[in-house]
């Protein structure tokens, strides 16, 4: 696969694919491993690579978080999710 094959962006300067069809091909490639086990190696990897910073979320996160803020009073208070 060369860097390019399934980029699906660019965000902070770095390709995007997407997740859950990286999981599908490294569980066709190591099949004895199970999904759990790749999802966790993919998750600390993410990790190194990015030091734990999000360069992409979904867009639906923008309308979360008005909703999540919305009457925030600027307390220290953490908003409670939306349910």
């Amino acid at each position: 696969m060369d860097s390019t094959d399934g980029v699906i962006g660019i965000a902070g300067g770095r390709e995007l694919i997407d997740f859950e069809r990286l999981l599908e091909r490294m569980s066709a490639r190591y099949p004895a491993i199970p999904r759990a086990e790749i999802h966790a190696a993919a998750m600390i990897e993410h990790d190194a690579i990015t030091g734990g910073v999000l360069y992409a979320v979904p867009a639906e996160l923008e309308q979360g978080l008005i909703e999540a803020l919305e009457g925030h009073d600027g307390s220290d208070e953490v908003p409670t999710p939306a349910a």
